[in-house]
């Protein structure tokens, strides 16, 4: 919305970005690592396989403290426009979550596109989110979903949460999930909005000037992952109904990002359903900042506020 245009005001340091970086400043990019687990003292990290619907094995990756036992899960989804990202994309996140909450973190490593199109990345972290609920899979994890059953991601990952949170409630899947984490998220196709909320999308029109996300890179992604627009998976605003995703929600909404309005608008719908929902808008900053350049002050401000909207949400 035009009320919401303040918001892409560039930060000082990210215009002609990576120029304006303080001197040292590391830049992270996106890419499809996988390495070796990187051991932390105070933390048990590892990995194995969940079988997807085709019986591929989608790789996971578990953070919990050691010896911990009947904890809450909090299921995560990488960012990476549904072509790149990995689990080391948001490592550092899951490790600072881990380590100062008692909560499993389970991170997906969900196939790719081109290789792997629409839906199999979706329908790979969907598996996992339906494999976690089997007594079995709680029993092997050590978790107790009735303590909270969170799903979120980043980006695709926070798109990824807004289909899977749908076709969960639609599902009966059981128990329900009991938060929602949308970090930068987008929610719609641009070729799909719907018309009563046209006038509410205006940002991915008009920020195309921003480090990380522009509408032309919006438009590329797409093309590799191969979703048609107006496909509910892809575009969850097309729901008839958004009522009883969860009890809480959180976003995490970037100011100077094409997708500002999208995650504005959600949260504004969530709202009015009766879910109790935090959002924090970041002034000034693109598309997922804190993973691009994690040690700057913005950064690790947001981190630390991030620990506490998990606090939150698992209350």
């Amino acid at each position: 919305m035009a009320e919401y245009r303040h918001y892409a005001v560039p930060n000082p340091e990210w215009v002609d970005f990576p120029n304006n970086l303080p001197l040292g400043t590391h830049v992270h990019g996106m890419n499809r690592d996988r390495l070796p687990i990187k051991p932390q003292e105070g933390l048990h990290i590892e990995e194995f396989d969940v079988p997807a619907r085709d019986d591929y094995p989608v790789r996971i990756r578990i953070y919990r403290k050691p010896e911990s036992n009947d904890l809450p899960l909090f299921i995560y989804m990488h960012g990476g426009g549904y072509v790149t990202g990995s689990l080391e994309t948001d490592d550092r996140s899951c490790r600072k979550i881990a380590a100062e909450i008692d909560v499993l973190v389970l991170s997906i490593e969900y196939r790719l596109a081109p290789e792997h199109k629409f839906p199999i990345g979706f329908g790979d972290a969907y598996d996992v989110v339906k494999w976690a609920t089997l007594e079995s899979s709680q029993a092997q994890l050590r978790i107790n979903l009735t303590k909270g059953f969170v799903l979120g991601g980043t980006s695709a990952g926070a798109n990824f949460t807004a289909g899977i949170s749908h076709l969960a409630r639609d599902k009966a899947l059981s128990p329900p999930l009991s938060g929602l984490i949308f970090l930068a998220g987008s929610f719609c196709h641009p070729d799909a909005r719907p018309e009563e909320y046209r006038d509410r999308i205006l940002s991915v029109d008009e920020i195309n000037d921003a480090p990380g996300l522009t509408r032309k890179s919006i438009d590329y992604f797409a093309a590799k992952y191969g979703a048609p627009p107006s496909d509910k998976r892809l575009s969850p605003l097309l729901f008839e109904s958004h009522a009883n995703l969860a009890k809480k929600a959180l976003f995490s909404v970037c100011g100077w990002d094409p997708r500002r309005d999208e995650a504005i608008l959600l949260e504004h719908i969530l709202r009015s359903e009766g879910v109790d929902t935090r959002i924090k808008i970041h002034s000034g900053l693109p598309h997922g900042f804190w993973a691009t350049c994690p040690e700057l002050p913005v950064s690790l401000a947001w981190e630390q506020e991030f620990v506490r909207d998990i606090r939150w949400i698992l209350q």
